[in-house]
């Protein structure tokens, strides 16, 4: 789309030489008219100030029109210009640029707030001016009706073009509050979008660590059991919890404790795969499934938990139930769920007997 500053009001209304003499014969105004006109001018211009004073006088006489004016240099400014139009009336030449000019007095009064209500009774007014002067300093009262007629029609011929600068203008600032209007509510829609987002996000994941939190988790692991019996694929649930995570708070206080399930879970998430699952389900209990995978490929994967939680804080220990289901026969989400929590118990009550000298260890059937 062009720059719309860059055309000219001709232009941008579609108006040629070709639309101009159309519009000329549909306000039947003609080459006589014309002639018309021209040949009343000589009469006519001798009285032009009189008539341009007689209209300012009239016009000011309304308190709205006098404001909307407003002061001596804008008067001044106005004189000069009627008086410019008046003359370009008798012109005899009414073309592209005398057209130009009359839609840029619609732009203009519509810009400066004149109502039409105001600009058509201006119009009368200098109508009746001019052709009170005609009637008055043209003794043939043939030419006189002639010139009468030929100024009624180019007066409505003119009206015709400052309305329709007027409305045009009108409609831009209409489309321009509409675009406004628009992006406003395309940008309320993305925030309401993304608040959404944010609060699908917050009612899915685990507030402090954000992994899924627990409802999530539950959708997910029976979607993925489905997806494992279609596939034939097998599936390893582990549940996974902190030794002794109470003497944790107890000694290093909440905050440390928080701190230990926001690394449990970024280890957690580290040593996952983008399709593997995980989720705290509370406390200091969290769940992983590993979609795909079989006990050989469960053990790697807590090998590669432990390893990579000692590095990152040596003091905690984990105890985990590994509960691997298909590809054949697949336990129900719950049973899965149940078994995996059972061994993740048995495994803690072996490191409470002694039995885990690397301070972590797993249960697996």
């Amino acid at each position: 789309m062009g720059n719309k500053t860059e055309e000219t009001l001709l232009q941008q209304h579609r108006i040629d030489e070709f639309e101009i003499e159309r519009r000329k014969a549909l306000f039947g105004f003609g080459a006589t008219d014309a002639a018309a006109l021209l040949q009343a001018r000589s009469c006519v211009l001798p009285a032009l100030d009189a008539v341009v004073e007689a209209f300012y006088r009239q016009q000011t006489a309304n308190e709205e029109i006098a404001l909307i004016i407003g002061d001596s240099e804008t008067m001044r400014r106005l004189h000069l210009a009627q008086r410019q139009y008046i003359d370009d009336l008798f012109s005899g030449v009414y073309d592209e640029n005398y057209v130009n000019n009359r839609l840029r007095i619609g732009v203009v009064h519509k810009r400066i707030g004149v109502a039409p209500k105001y600009y058509l009774s201006a119009v009368g007014t200098l109508r009746r001016l001019v052709e009170r002067a005609i009637d008055t300093h043209i003794s043939d009262a043939t030419h006189a009706a002639q010139a009468r007629a030929a100024i009624a029609k180019l007066v409505e011929f003119d009206t015709a073009l400052v309305f329709d600068a007027y409305i045009r203008s009108m409609m831009a600032e209409i489309e321009t509050v509409k675009e406004r209007a628009v992006r406003y509510a395309r940008s309320l829609e993305e925030k309401v979008a993304e608040r959404t987002r944010e609060l699908e996000t917050l009612s899915r994941h685990d507030a402090l660590t954000g992994v899924l939190n627990r409802r999530a988790f539950d959708e997910a692991l029976r979607l993925e059991i489905t997806r494992a019996k279609r596939g034939a694929k097998p599936l390893v649930l582990l549940y996974v919890d902190i030794d002794d995570f109470k003497a944790v708070n107890d000694a290093r206080g909440h905050q440390k404790g928080d701190e230990a399930l926001r690394l449990l879970a970024d280890v957690l998430t580290e040593a996952s795969r983008e399709s593997d699952i995980v989720a705290r389900l509370g406390g200091d209990e969290f769940c992983v499934v590993l979609p795909g995978v079989d006990l050989e490929g469960a053990n790697e994967y807590c090998e590669r938990l432990i390893r990579t939680l000692r590095t990152r804080d040596p003091s905690l220990a984990l105890s985990i139930g590994v509960s691997p289901t298909g590809p054949l026969e697949f336990e129900e989400p719950e049973q899965l769920l149940h078994a995996a929590d059972m061994r993740m118990y048995e495994e803690k009550a072996r490191h409470h007997d002694g039995l885990h000298p690397d301070a972590a260890g797993l249960a697996v059937s």
